[in-house]
């Protein structure tokens, strides 16, 4: 009996702690997120490539005769202006030949007005032969000779003015020193190089496409240039479209022109972005809008502090943002940052939010 008792008692005292009751505190986990409102904008549509800047129109400029150069007034890198004067080179030998020949020519043109008298006296004393014919014919050749004389110090002249002339090299074009061969002292011959001038800061930059790019790739087409160590962004418009010499897979170049903003070397390389269609008012995120998961590409929208799971389907990726082809609408509001950390239904904090409307 004594045992039932116990056991009796025992089973009162556990029903008894079994009735108690204790309030725990549930704790409901929130997220800390930034969101964005879904905006409508225009997309541009890029092919991208690495082109290379090619040689401009470039002008050797030589010296024409042989001369000491005096001065050069030009560096690699210098802008000049067709006629600028480029280098001078010493002229005195050549100003002494003209002074010599414009001599000689004076000389000639007293000398002849009398030979031609004398040539006349001797035809009418041959006529009525009180010369012999022998002596007015020397009086005709040597007539003959001065004025052939006075012709070739004429020549010699005008060389000698033009080589004058030629001590002053000019620049035949505008545009930028490329190289430069000579300096201050040196002696240089006809034909030697002094100056390589690349024409007029116009660079022609031409772009290699696959065959697979042909119906995507048009003249007209608007392009964004810059240099693989960055700085300014140069825009164009492809000029022609034309196969590359030498490939038979059926690829192309496109080529454009631009104007050298200073620092474009032609051999380099550019990296560029064609703009080959455009979506006008497309629904945009960012990038980090779009999360993945097991079914595919989603957004959470954002309701009354709540996360709701929507499945999208996405267009084009550009500049940090993603187009929404399908699954949003404008207006909407998407989390951004900490997208990757919420599930259906999960409560959120909003610790910013970019163009925030009302919810």
């Amino acid at each position: 009996m004594i045992w039932r008792v116990a056991l009796i008692m025992l089973i009162s005292l556990i029903s008894a702690c079994g009735n108690e009751k204790t309030d725990v505190p549930v704790t409901i986990r929130t997220v800390n997120i930034t969101t964005r409102t879904v905006e409508l904008r225009d997309v541009q549509i890029m092919e991208s490539a690495v082109g290379r800047i090619l040689n401009p129109r470039s002008v050797t400029v030589s010296a024409e005769v042989p001369a000491t150069v005096a001065w050069i007034g030009v560096d690699v890198g210098s802008l000049v202006n067709k006629s600028d004067v480029l280098v001078r080179l010493v002229s005195n030998d050549f100003k002494e030949q003209a002074t010599a020949a414009k001599a000689e020519i004076a000389s000639l043109e007293a000398r002849i007005p009398a030979q031609r008298r004398l040539v006349q006296r001797y035809r009418k004393l041959a006529a009525d032969q009180f010369v012999s014919p022998t002596m007015l014919d020397q009086s005709e050749a040597k007539l003959a000779t001065l004025i052939q004389s006075k012709r070739a110090s004429a020549a010699e002249y005008a060389r000698a003015q033009l080589n004058v002339a030629h001590t002053i090299v000019r620049a035949p074009i505008s545009g930028q020193v490329q190289q430069r061969f000579v300096a201050a002292g040196n002696y240089v011959k006809a034909g030697t190089r002094l100056v390589d001038i690349v024409a007029g800061g116009r660079l022609t930059i031409s772009l290699p496409f696959p065959e697979t790019k042909t119906s995507v790739i048009r003249v007209g087409q608007n392009v964004r240039l810059i240099l693989p160590s960055g700085g300014q962004v140069l825009y164009a418009v492809i000029r022609d479209l034309s196969p590359m010499i030498g490939q038979s897979s059926g690829a192309f170049e496109a080529r454009l022109e631009v104007k050298n903003p200073g620092g474009w070397r032609p051999g380099g390389s550019v990296f560029a972005d064609v703009q080959v269609a455009e979506h006008k008012q497309a629904v945009v995120v960012p990038d980090s809008s779009v999360v993945l998961r097991p079914r595919g590409e989603v957004v959470y929208v954002i309701s009354n502090g709540k996360a709701s799971e929507r499945s999208v389907r996405s267009g084009v990726h550009t500049d940090g943002s993603v187009e929404i082809v399908q699954g949003l609408k404008t207006g909407e509001i998407v989390a951004m940052d900490g997208a990757s950390f919420l599930s259906n239904g999960a409560a959120v904090h909003v610790i910013h939010a970019e163009n925030k409307t009302s919810e």
